[in-house]
């Protein structure tokens, strides 16, 4: 089952934390937390261990109206899946389907298919010391996205449509 976790920083965790965990409580996968990665003291005394990539999706997607003002003090994040051999074999249209219904290997095996397409226009737009700090946020855009893809577009030009539009958010205007 795909795991999602809503970080709400300390400071906002009084007033968040419980209209959240209340909001999410029918979501098994959904897991809301305090946020321990800006407090030194809670990472020095967490056990060490490694960190999975992550999708960095948009945190105001799922909130009710009367919480998506404080999205912007929200992180969604996804981990992701170690890549496996369950899709191998798998035709891409499959791959979205089953990413799209939130299959965890299927998202993995899916980015591990376009994302040299992505990350490079990505570092061809944005430069490539900027695309290695986005490239979390860009796999969370084409997740958020996915919905939105419909099988009789061509993928290559829809996966370059998305990585544009996140660029474009990104730039400052000229």
């Amino acid at each position: 089952m795909t795991r999602i976790f809503y970080l709400v920083p300390p400071d906002r965790a009084s007033t968040l934390l419980q209209p959240l965990q209340a909001h999410f409580a029918a979501e098994p996968q959904v897991e809301v937390l305090v946020e321990r990665r800006g407090n030194p003291e809670a990472v020095a005394t967490a056990p060490a261990r490694s960190r999975a990539p992550v999708a960095e999706r948009d945190p105001a997607r799922a909130l009710p109206p009367e919480l998506r003002p404080e999205a912007r003090h929200l992180r969604l994040v996804q981990p992701m899946e170690p890549l496996r051999r369950t899709y191998e074999d798998a035709e891409i249209g499959e791959l979205i389907e089953r990413s799209r219904a939130a299959d965890p290997e299927a998202v993995s095996e899916l980015w591990w298919r376009v994302s040299e397409r992505m990350l490079t226009r990505l570092r061809l737009a944005i430069g490539v010391f900027a695309a290695e700090r986005e490239t979390s946020a860009m796999l969370g855009r084409m997740l958020d996205e996915l919905p939105n893809y419909a099988g009789d577009q061509e993928l290559e030009r829809w996966l370059d449509r998305v990585v544009d539009r996140f660029c474009a958010e990104r730039l400052p205007a000229a």
